[in-house]
């Protein structure tokens, strides 16, 4: 069902994996370099945005649209995209920029499907 909009996020340079999960974690689709680990990563790239979305309501009332978590040598990044949340791992050195427009246009297209 999502294939079109994965094609399109592992197009960009530096994307290691591209997750489709529900807020409980379970994998809907995904495309990666760690096929055998997909079910373990969806379920921490949601427990990721809840918890981060849970801090953020609590410290601002407001509602988590996008998180990023940088480490040394990968960045993964999740947004919310309707009931989903979609959710990117890159190499550190992936443009930003390009990732959150390519992030933008991939959670508009998900939203609009479910």
């Amino acid at each position: 069902m999502f294939e079109n909009v994965i094609a399109d996020m592992l197009g960009v340079n530096g994307v290691k994996g591209v997750y489709i999960v529900d807020r409980e974690g379970s994998l809907i689709e995904a495309e990666s370099v760690f096929s055998d680990e997909d079910d373990v990563y969806a379920a921490l790239i949601a427990d990721a945005f809840n918890k981060a979305s849970e801090v953020l309501e609590k410290l601002s009332s407001d509602e988590a649209e996008l998180v990023l978590i940088d480490g040394k040598d990968n960045r993964i990044i999740a947004s919310k995209a309707g009931d989903l949340i979609f959710g990117v791992v890159a190499e550190q050195k992936t443009n930003y920029g390009l990732l959150k427009i390519e992030m933008k246009k991939a959670v508009e297209k998900i939203s609009a499907m479910v």
